[in-house]
C-alpha cells in the first residue's frame, strides 16, 4: 500500500514539473494530428506558436498536479 502511494506521489510531482517546465511540448502532443480548417500551411519545419493563455493554463495545471502529488506524499508521513 505504501509503495503505490509513493509511486503516485513521485509521478504526480514529476508530471507536474514537466507541465510547468515544458508547456509547449504538452500542447503540441495534445493537438497532434488536428488541423484547423482555415490553416493554409506554412514553411516546412516551421513551428506553431501558442497563445500565452494556453501556456499559463498548462502551467497552472502543472502546479495543481504537483500539489496533488505532494499531498499523496504527505499522507505517507501523517
Amino acid at each position: 500500500m505504501v509503495a503505490r502511494e509513493l509511486i503516485a506521489a513521485v509521478l504526480g510531482v514529476g508530471f507536474g514539473l514537466v507541465l510547468i517546465g515544458f508547456p509547449q511540448a504538452f500542447i503540441r502532443s495534445w493537438t497532434a494530428g488536428r488541423r484547423r480548417p482555415d490553416r493554409t500551411g506554412g514553411e516546412y519545419g516551421e513551428d506553431a506558436t501558442f497563445d500565452d493563455k494556453w501556456l499559463w493554463a498548462v502551467r497552472g495545471l502543472g502546479v495543481v498536479v504537483a500539489l496533488i502529488g505532494l499531498g499523496f506524499g504527505a499522507t505517507l508521513y501523517l
